[in-house]
This record gives structure tokens, C-alpha cells and sequence, in this order.
């Protein structure tokens, strides 16, 4: 994730920090400060939201250690003001097993919650008379408070919400998928929709809280249905075998050239039959600027994407869309092909097609590779 940075690795995991997560400790201490508060209400907030965030990465790495018991990696956990992200490769498919991932997440919460409540019991905090102020003002029951509404907030059963993913766990157990992902949505959407004409009475935020679920649902919806419609094709099936190649010593205004009498916009670059990478336009016309039209054409290589298996599971390439829009396919160790996002669309809609799907067919309108 752009304007990140790393700050350590646990369990094998990259640990993230966002630049917007570091504005959100400013905020913090300037609410503070502007309500009336003074040096030390600030230092302690400050704290309380450090500490908070550290209940959020364990969060995430509950999610991550149990999607590794099932064989699936997590790329990396990056702090965000809104909270925490564990880039897992995938979900689970199997309905037990998503139910698990993502039920841990909460399940850290509730633990640490619960070891505060026993911890503030045990040292009679709670003796009474008990005086309402000072408990509110308690650094550990603020933050026991925060951990049980991080519980809540993140059970509610809609998209992207964990509570989203537990409830298709749930409903998986009794049918497909792609049933329960979209029951699913449609429960996250009404939710949605109430959340927002609550909010919009009551408070704003709950109206952009209500976007973000609306928007979450039906992104959940559509990338289930996407998976589903590739079920069982491979990258073989959405292979473009016609394109232009160039020899990594050819200068950079004859991929220019190459470029403008083809309309191929991603070229790749081979040397000796190996692939070196992809120039994209935006590279090639930034390398042509710095370098000259004479310079040679490895030197305008923006992307090295590794070559994919051409039996590869397609709906295994599509995370891979996010890095470079065009895939390179090898085999033997020589290029053969291309993948792209159309030829993928074009492979699913003939795919439901041969299987009587009543889906329209995509736009004949698409980019060049």
C-alpha cells in the first residue's frame, strides 16, 4: 500500500504503518488540547490510541495466524486510522473454515477485554461506591470499553465487516457460495440503509459508515460472482496469442514506433527468448525523455511481473490485475502468450454462455493491451 512503511516483521509478517495513521495521533493531540485539556490529557490519549491500535494489530493477526492454519499467507498488516488490514492472499472457500478466520479476529478482542474486566475487578475499581467520572477517565476501562465496541462494531453482519464473513461462513454450511455471499450483501445493504437514516438524524458519521458497508456488500457480491463464473477455467483458456514482442537492445523510438502502428500499449521485452518485463506506455515515454529515443529498450522496463503457469487456476490471476493489467504466460521458459482483465471478461461470458447464463455479453469495447 503506497505511503506506507515498514516497521517490523512478526511471524513472518510484515507490519505496516500508514502516513495517515501518524496524522490521526496529531488529531488526536490537538482535539485534546483545543477542548481544554492540558499536557498530560493529551500524552494519554495519545497513549490510549497507541494502545488501542496495538489490540488492532493483534486483531489482524488473529485473522492472519488462523488463515495460515488452513495453508493461506498474509502478504502484510497496515495500520490505517480506520483501523487495521491483513492482506491475506484469499479467503477460505470452505464455509468452516472462512467462519474461523474470521470469527478470530473478534475473538482477540474479546479475550483482551475480558482480561481487563477481570484485572479491573481483581483490583477494585469497581468496589462501591463507585464514582462514574473516575471510571470513565480510567485509562484500562476505556480501553476494556474500546476493545467489547471493537467486538460489536466488527460482528455486525455485513460486508467488509467480519461480521460480513462470519455470517457466509454460517450460511455456507447450507448452501453455495455464491448464495450466501449475496444473502449476505443484501442483509449488509439493508443494514446499510438503516445505519444511514440513523445517521442521518443522529450522527454523520454513521452516514459515511453506511457508504462504506453499502459500497463493501456489493464489491463482496460482485467478486464472489466473478470467481464463480471461472471456476474451472484455467490461464490457458483467456491466452492472447497475438501481440508484439521486442528485443531488449532495440532502441526506444522503434517500441514507439511499434507501439503507435499496433495500438499495443504494454509491450514486453525479451532477450534471447527470456522475458525481461512490460514497458507500459507511461513508461516508455518517460524513459524517452530521460534517456533519448536512442536508448535501448530494457531501460524503459516498468513492470517484471513473473510468468505465469499457463494451467494456472484463472480466477488465481486476478489479485495480479492490481500490479500490472497485463500478465505475461511462460512456458518452458519462453513466452506465449498474454493475459489481460478483457480477455479474462471475454472468457467468463463465453464461459456462462456455453452453460446457458443469462448473462448479457460484455462491451465490445475494450483497451489494448
Amino acid at each position: 500500500m503506497k505511503w506506507s512503511w515498514n516497521v517490523g516483521r512478526i511471524a513472518g509478517i510484515d507490519l505496516k504503518i500508514h502516513l495517515t495513521f501518524v496524522f490521526l495521533l496529531i488529531w488526536t493531540g490537538f482535539t485534546t488540547l483545543s477542548s481544554g485539556g492540558d499536557m498530560a490529557a493529551m500524552v494519554g490519549d495519545i497513549l490510549l490510541i497507541l494502545a488501542l491500535f496495538l489490540c488492532v494489530v493483534l486483531h489482524e493477526y488473529g485473522h492472519a495466524l488462523t488463515a495460515r492454519l488452513f495453508g493461506i499467507h498474509t502478504q502484510d498488516i497496515t495500520l490505517l486510522p480506520i483501523g487495521g488490514v491483513a492482506r491475506l492472499e484469499s479467503m477460505p472457500e470452505d464455509p468452516k473454515e472462512e467462519l474461523a478466520v474470521a470469527a478470530a479476529g473478534p475473538a482477540v478482542n474479546l479475550v483482551i477485554g475480558a482480561a481487563l474486566l477481570v484485572s479491573l475487578l481483581l483490583s477494585g475499581s469497581f468496589a462501591s461506591p463507585m464514582d462514574i467520572s473516575a471510571l470513565t477517565g480510567n485509562f484500562w476501562v476505556r480501553l476494556m470499553t474500546m476493545n467489547f465496541s471493537l467486538v460489536a462494531f466488527n460482528l455486525i453482519p455485513a460486508f467488509p465487516m467480519d461480521g460480513g464473513r462470519v455470517l457466509r461462513g454460517i450460511l455456507g454450511l447450507r448452501m453455495d457460495r455464491v448464495k450466501a455471499t449475496k444473502i449476505a450483501a443484501n442483509i449488509g445493504r439493508g443494514i446499510a440503509v438503516v445505519m444511514g437514516l440513523v445517521g442521518f438524524f443522529i450522527n454523520p458519521w454513521l452516514v459515511l459508515i453506511a457508504l462504506f458497508v453499502w459500497s463493501g456488500a456489493g464489491a463482496e457480491a460482485q467478486s464472489v460472482e466473478v470467481k464463480a463464473g471461472l471456476k474451472g477455467l484455467t490461464v490457458r483458456d483467456a491466452l492472447v496469442t497475438q501481440f508484439y514482442q521486442v528485443e531488449a537492445n532495440q532502441s526506444l523510438v522503434n517500441v514507439f514506433q511499434l507501439s503507435m502502428q499496433t495500438g499495443q500499449q504494454n509491450i514486453p521485452v525479451v532477450s534471447n527468448g527470456n522475458l525481461l518485463g512490460i514497458i507500459r506506455r507511461q513508461d516508455l515515454l518517460s524513459a524517452m525523455e530521460r534517456l533519448g529515443e536512442r536508448a535501448p529498450a530494457y531501460a524503459a522496463i516498468g513492470v517484471e511481473p513473473e510468468g505465469l503457469d499457463p494451467e494456472m487456476s484463472l480466477a488465481d490471476v486476478l489479485p495480479k490485475f492490481s500490479t500490472c493489467r497485463v500478465q505475461p504466460v511462460v512456458e518452458d521458459g519462453a513466452l506465449i502468450g498474454l493475459v489481460t482483465p478483457e480477455s479474462v471478461q471475454q472468457v467468463m461470458w463465453l464461459n456462462r454462455k456455453m452453460n446457458s447464463s443469462p448473462t448479457p455479453p460484455p462491451n465490445e469495447k475494450t483497451d489494448t493491451i
